[in-house]
């Protein structure tokens, strides 16, 4: 006969039983294993079977808050830390110094191929090449009031009647800052204008020596004219013996009146060479300008931009920027130049000009101030790439520099 049902489902179990089988596992099987002492109303019930189940731990729910607090501080670490640290300190440090080991899959050909004769960095005797970020630039930039549309007009339509050419020009009143441009931000090559910022960064150089404490470059000072200074093209001193010694100052004025490429090449290598031109012209904001070939550049890889030679011919006046005796020296220089076929050809003869002109065949240009007898000024700078030596570059200048010339004098107003 079925036995009774025991209220107590666990006096049934002994010590064997419980050893062998779990509390759980036993009340599934019992019935099974024991079928003579146990009938159906002994299996346990399902609210038992749910006491002597483990709870599960519940899982701890996603703060909204506290997961965007965590996603904005990830994500400055991201954009600000990660990429200063990498600029900062692997890649000039490691990554650089690793190329310029002899490798011997020589993987700086693949990954930075310029950098036996390219740098702007030097660290534990190794040249490196980083990348420069400076938050604030060293010149003041142009800031202009009015745009001179009725100027561009004119100077489009005088391009017009010379499609062989591609002008860049920029001009900028000191009276009413306003200014006019065409293309003024294109990268053109830069031929003998390039050495106008060799005679900035000279002079920046010798004011920065000076405030440090270190001896100054001072005009008077002789430098060695030797083989490796030696340009072709533009200027004299390459017909001199080399072994001879001349003054900064002697160098600076032809480099500028007479365009001599051997006397650039000299204060180029004075002031750092192309690298320390490179990095001045970074943190002057002049992002057009650079500089990969020694004097001559006959095939115009140097670069500027029409807007970057104005910018910098404005900070001439720049007390924060050069001191009185470098405005002064610099103004010298630029105010005899030999070449008057260019703008000053397009201006009348009371007017004064400032300027420095480049020529190489495939770009003609000059970039200067203009004073006026009325008293007005302006800034105008005009660069032409065309075929080889295209006369008509120099005809399109001249008529520009006359028409943005009478445009100045006989439009005072703002428009």
């Amino acid at each position: 006969m079925p036995q009774p049902l025991r209220k107590n489902f666990y006096a049934n179990l002994s010590n064997a039983d419980s050893m062998n089988f779990g509390a759980y596992q036993y009340r599934g099987n019992a019935a099974y294993a024991y079928p003579d002492r146990y009938n159906h109303y002994d299996i346990p019930r399902k609210a038992e079977v749910r006491k002597l189940t483990p709870k599960r731990k519940k899982k701890a729910k996603l703060n909204p808050l506290k997961a965007l607090v965590s996603l904005i501080f990830l994500g400055l670490v991201a954009y600000y830390i990660v990429p200063y640290n990498f600029t900062k300190y692997f890649e000039p440090m490691i990554l650089n110094r690793f190329l310029n080991r002899n490798l011997e899959f020589k993987a700086e050909n693949f990954v930075s191929p310029t950098l036996h004769y390219l740098s702007n960095a030097d660290f534990n005797g190794k040249r490196l090449l980083v990348p420069i970020r400076h938050q604030k630039r060293e010149m003041v930039p142009l800031v202009t009031s009015t745009r001179m549309f009725i100027l561009e007009e004119e100077l489009k339509n005088l391009g017009a009647r010379y499609p062989q050419i591609k002008p860049s020009v920029y001009v900028w009143d000191y009276t009413q800052s306003r200014n006019a441009e065409i293309n003024a931000n294109d990268t053109y090559p830069s031929a003998s204008i390039i050495k106008l910022p060799i005679l900035f960064e000279m002079f920046r150089l010798s004011e920065s020596l000076k405030k440090s404490g270190h001896k100054p470059i001072d005009l008077s000072s002789k430098l060695l004219f030797d083989d490796i200074h030696k340009a072709t093209g533009s200027g004299t001193l390459q017909y001199y013996k080399t072994g001879s010694y001349y003054t900064i100052d002697h160098l600076a004025k032809i480099m500028i009146q007479e365009s001599d490429n051997s006397a650039t090449n000299m204060l180029l290598d004075e002031i750092g060479g192309m690298e320390a031109l490179n990095a001045a012209s970074r943190k002057w904001g002049l992002h057009s300008t650079q500089m990969t070939t020694w004097l001559p550049d006959l095939k115009g890889t140097n670069t500027i931009s029409a807007k970057d030679m104005a910018t910098l011919l404005y900070n001439l006046d720049n007390p924060k920027f050069l001191n009185d005796n470098s405005r002064y020296a610099i103004k010298q220089y630029m105010s005899n130049v030999h070449n008057r076929t260019l703008i000053q050809a397009g201006l009348p003869k009371e007017a004064e000009l400032l300027h420095k002109t480049g020529d190489i065949g495939k770009m003609l240009g000059d970039a200067g101030i203009v004073y006026a007898p009325n008293g007005r000024k302006y800034i105008v700078v005009i660069l032409t790439e065309r075929p080889h030596n295209d006369y008509s570059a120099r005809d399109y200048i001249q008529q520009a520099s006359k028409i943005i010339y009478r445009y100045i004098i006989e439009n005072p107003n703002p428009y």
